[in-house]
């Protein structure tokens, strides 16, 4: 189901980040088995990691515990991390992004994956006044350290008591600081997975 809003767009139309990115030029099938699953992903130029699934966002989802409830996919991208989690677990999932490109693919490979889904183009919580058990996010790194804590901190006012929030991010991406930054925001923050640089990250309401 879409859920139409408006959003602000004010930043540099080439940017997967964006409200509105780069022309589309080539569109792709992307495969993905995972949890003993098959998938496959449409994507095109603009979006990111328009050419494979990205390793962080599969090692983030390897590394979720199961989940129940009402979840958000926030910056979902063209869907992965969602889908992906909404088949495995008995979850209401609610996918948004800034990227009306990226939203609109969600929903075309949610309908290809067999998967129901509520779509939101949204600014970060911007159009989500909405509560939720769980939330997942892959930080958008090039947008910058400011709206990416604008998200943590957005996560910590739309999680129910008990709640999580899920991150994966890079030790050179600014892991330790944002672990930091995080048990401050946060109840607790807990480290699921690190190794070579990266962190999967747990943060609890």
């Amino acid at each position: 189901m879409r859920i139409k809003t408006k959003t602000k767009a004010d930043k540099p139309p080439n940017q997967y980040f964006n409200e509105n990115p780069a022309a589309l030029t080539r569109e792709r099938v992307l495969p993905l088995s995972i949890f003993g699953m098959d998938f496959s992903f449409l994507a095109n130029n603009g979006l990111f990691s328009c050419d494979r699934i990205d390793s962080a966002s599969i090692l983030l989802m390897e590394n979720i515990p199961t989940l129940s409830g009402k979840m958000l996919d926030l910056g979902c991208g063209y869907g992965p991390i969602g889908i992906v989690l909404a088949k495995r677990d008995p979850v209401d999932v609610t996918m948004s992004d800034i990227n009306r490109i990226a939203l609109e693919y969600a929903e075309k490979n949610a309908g290809r994956n067999g998967v129901r889904a509520q779509f939101v183009h949204s600014d970060g919580f911007e159009a989500l006044p909405f509560i939720y058990d769980n939330i997942v996010l892959n930080p958008p790194i090039h947008a910058g350290k400011d709206v990416m804590y604008r998200l943590y901190e957005g996560a910590s006012q739309h999680l129910s008591p008990g709640g999580a929030l899920y991150i994966v991010i890079q030790k050179k991406h600014g892991a330790e600081s944002t672990i930091d930054t995080l048990g401050e925001i946060f109840r607790e923050c807990r480290i699921l997975y690190k190794k070579k640089g990266l962190y999967v990250l747990q943060c609890l309401t």
